[in-house]
C-alpha cells in the first residue's frame, strides 16, 4: 500500500535548519566582534602607554649594552 500524506518536516530537514540558524548566529556575532570591539580594544591600548614598573631595572638593561 501507497500511503497517501506526505511528510513535510524530516529529522535531517529539522536538524538542518537548527544547525543553519546556530551557524548563522555565531557567523553574526564573530563579524560583531571583529567589526566592532576589536577596534575599540585597540584604540584603547593606543591610547595608554605601558609604563614599567621597575625604572631602574629597564635603565640597567639599556646601559649594559653599551658598556
Amino acid at each position: 500500500m501507497v500511503k497517501s500524506f506526505k511528510k513535510y518536516f524530516s529529522f535531517f530537514g529539522i536538524l538542518n535548519a537548527t544547525t543553519s540558524v546556530k551557524i548563522n548566529s555565531l557567523l553574526n556575532s564573530l563579524n560583531y566582534l571583529i567589526n566592532i570591539d576589536i577596534p575599540k580594544i585597540m584604540k584603547k591600548l593606543h591610547v595608554s602607554q605601558l609604563k614599567p614598573i621597575k625604572l631602574y631595572s629597564t635603565n640597567k638593561c639599556n646601559t649594559q649594552g653599551k658598556n
